[in-house]
């Protein structure tokens, strides 16, 4: 039963989330078609997004959020997300939280490689069908220095 708690879901829905930033740099279009759908799938209809990051400081609706991260996806070369301390907390039985750091590194035909320390913190709700779904999604970085 572990496997299913609340924590152990949100935990796993995080990584997914952190996972659909990540982008090596043999990713097919097919492969990066895959990342925005699944990424789109944990999106509540409401979902809402603030960006603060090098480069991209911006407030999303749920639509804007699922463009921004198609362009995203076909855009760059490549890109790396690795998560690390994640820490959940289940508010009830309907909503949690969940914070990780981010570790970011990108890289695209119109920049050099950067690397950038980001906050990921996200707001997670069920939904009719009891499935666990993002309203807010929050990311605050912090320059780590160029590559």
């Amino acid at each position: 039963m572990w496997w299913f708690s609340p924590s152990q879901v949100v935990k796993r829905q995080t990584n997914t989330v952190i996972n659909c930033l990540d982008i090596p740099q043999t990713a097919t279009k097919t492969y990066r078609a895959l990342k925005t759908t699944r990424f789109s799938n944990l999106l509540a209809k409401t979902a809402t997004c603030h960006v603060d990051i090098a480069n991209y400081h911006k407030d999303l609706t749920h639509d804007q959020l699922v463009e921004s991260h198609q362009l995203y996806a076909y855009h760059v070369d490549w890109a790396s997300a690795k998560g690390s301390n994640i820490k959940v907390n289940i508010i009830d039985d309907q909503h949690a939280t969940a914070q990780a750091d981010l570790n970011f590194t990108i890289s695209s035909k119109k920049m050099a490689a950067s690397s950038e320390l980001i906050t990921l913190n996200l707001s997670w709700q069920k939904n009719d069908a009891g499935k666990w779904q993002l309203t807010k999604v929050e990311m605050m970085g912090d320059i780590a220095g160029g590559m």
